[in-house]
């Protein structure tokens, strides 16, 4: 083991290419900065030993060690990390009424409740918008689209609006789009719940699935970590 006194600042050469200076000195733990080529790998004594140990293990492997195991082994499976924050609306979609949704649904989830959101919009205009609140209000009705709809009051029409959500109406809120004659539904996405489309086609409503990631991950991400909740909201 080399030992060299260093204060703070100074730094010493290891061949000719790495660099390793002493940053900061409190008590008895000292933070080094380490500038080596990008050739050049380092790692923490840690992972290095580990890389070692199985480096040394696959020295002793022997030809019947490997009698059994597949010619071609399939690929290592791709994590996709989680995480509960999730991208604003307006940079991953292009349309505004759907990103109006998304926001809906991040409420939503602030507020304790399930991330969908909804908005119904007249012409180039959102004229009512709403998100789950079964949990907020303790009430099972208040499904994204019917919280929007409610929201909206009285309208002489619906001949004319859009209902757009972030998840495909389920068959509660389907029944509401065909009560009131809602002739379009646009969907974030039919991924992690299939929802009831056929029946809105049946009934001649226009019905858009837009497979947005956004949607997609946010829906799928709060269902993993609430399996429980989004069960009581399904009514499974």
């Amino acid at each position: 083991m080399l030992v060299l006194t260093r204060q703070r600042n100074e730094t010493i050469v290891i061949g000719n290419d790495i660099d390793v200076t002493v940053v900061d000195i409190r008590g008895d733990k000292v933070r080094l900065g380490i500038q080596a080529p990008r050739n050049v790998t380092v790692h923490r004594k840690e992972i290095y030993d580990q890389i070692r140990q199985a480096n040394e293990q696959s020295v002793l492997l022997q030809p019947r060690d490997l009698v059994g195991l597949p010619a071609n082994p399939p690929p290592p499976a791709i994590l996709i990390p989680t995480t509960p924050v999730f991208p604003r609306a307006a940079d991953v979609t292009g349309d505004p009424f759907l990103a109006a949704a998304i926001e809906e649904a991040r409420l939503g989830l602030r507020e304790g409740g399930l991330p969908i959101g909804s908005v119904l919009v007249r012409g180039d205009r959102i004229i009512a918008r709403g998100h789950n609140r079964r949990v907020q209000h303790g009430n099972p009705m208040a499904h994204a689209e019917i919280d929007c709809l409610t929201n909206a009051g009285r309208q002489e029409s619906y001949r004319d609006t859009i209902l757009y959500s972030t998840l495909m109406p389920c068959f509660l809120c389907s029944g509401a789009v065909m009560q009131f004659g809602i002739p379009k539904v646009i969907a974030g996405e039919s991924v992690n719940f299939s929802g009831a489309p056929d029946l809105l086609r049946g009934r001649g409503v226009e019905v858009i699935d837009l497979h947005d990631p956004t949607c997609i991950q946010m829906m799928g991400d709060f269902i993993l970590a609430n399996p429980k909740l989004w069960n009581e909201d399904i009514g499974k």
